[in-house]
């Protein structure tokens, strides 16, 4: 399934994106709808020449951003918030780039509230983390404030330069994914970037899952179920910002569904019957809050003819255990 014709779009197919961190998880699918839809894509990483990368096209996806984990911000929050004004700045020097699309985080909106009923949309800040956007702290909040911190730069760039070009953000939670071993057919189109840590090992995320079908509880003991989304729905969602023309200056709430740890160990029980498994012994609770997504469902409808959000948590399971024993 690829993006639809439709007389809202602004970039007709062809068109070159520009997509940074593409040995990212995320941006490797971002690239894969692009040129499954029929877009050029290149690419730049975080600390790449952002002025040459932006030359020369007509949108810019955001994606990349530092993952060290550390608890000193001056690692962790600084570089983040210097590179969203950095290739702002370097798209604003472009008169042809038209979108810019951000990829943010649920942590800029919340932290997640096991078993705690709340509501998630646009207007939601994490404003909790800020104090750790300069004192030294759990990796996790520091990580959560240098998203709140960028977020916020970005837009204050937009408010303080206007630029001529339209920004879109999308945040989202943790992914369900899927590895691309078959993107390599298109590498010739994203010259110059590394391919094995995304199509070999996949993300973060991706190993989690495979850490828990295979027994080993040493990251999911310590992540708290939030709403999650398909990483088909996110890379859609990033493309369809970036090059149809309705969507202006709007912050949307990639999110699907809720789970919990118990939910995905009966799933694996279903699928492999004769496989043994730990306990449900490891219920951090469940995430429960009530997500506004409706912008993004409509766009997935309008752009390419789903119903809803890519399957449910079963469906990205089985995604994740695709070609493991």
């Amino acid at each position: 399934m690829t993006i639809r014709d439709n007389p809202d779009l602004v970039l007709p197919k062809g068109s070159p994106i520009l997509v940074t961190g593409a040995t990212g998880y995320i941006a490797a699918n971002v690239i894969f709808e692009a040129l499954e839809a029929g877009y050029r894509a290149s690419t730049t990483d975080v600390d790449g020449a952002l002025d040459e990368a932006a030359r020369d096209v007509d949108a810019i996806i955001h994606v990349a951003t530092p993952t060290s984990w550390s608890s000193d911000p001056r690692e962790v929050v600084g570089p983040p918030v210097q590179g969203v004004v950095s290739i702002l700045n370097s798209a604003l020097k472009e008169p042809r780039v038209k979108r810019f699309v951000y990829t943010s985080s649920s942590v800029a909106a919340t932290l997640a509230k096991p078993n705690e009923k709340f509501k998630i949309d646009r207007n939601l800040w994490n404003t909790g983390v800020n104090a750790y956007a300069t004192q030294k702290g759990d990796p996790y909040l520091v990580y959560s404030a240098s998203k709140v911190k960028s977020e916020l730069a970005l837009w204050e760039f937009v408010k303080e330069h206007q630029p001529v070009f339209v920004v879109n953000i999308v945040g989202l939670p943790g992914l369900l994914p899927r590895i691309l071993y078959h993107l390599a057919k298109h590498l010739k189109v994203v010259p110059d970037f590394n391919t094995d840590q995304v199509f070999i090992k996949g993300s973060w995320t991706s190993r989690m899952i495979i850490h828990m079908y295979e027994g080993k509880t040493d990251l999911t003991a310590a992540t708290l179920p939030q709403p999650i989304i398909n990483v088909i729905d996110d890379a859609r969602l990033h493309l369809i910002t970036a090059v149809e023309g309705t969507v202006l200056n709007e912050r949307i709430v990639a999110l699907a569904y809720p789970y919990g740890w118990s939910d995905i160990l009966d799933v694996f029980r279903e699928l492999r019957p004769r496989r043994r498994f730990p306990e449900n012994n490891l219920e951090l609770g469940r995430g429960l809050s009530e997500v506004d997504n409706a912008l993004g469902v409509e766009l997935l409808k309008e752009w390419y003819g789903q119903e809803s959000c890519t399957g449910q948590i079963k469906e990205g399971i089985i995604q994740n255990l695709d070609g493991v024993a």
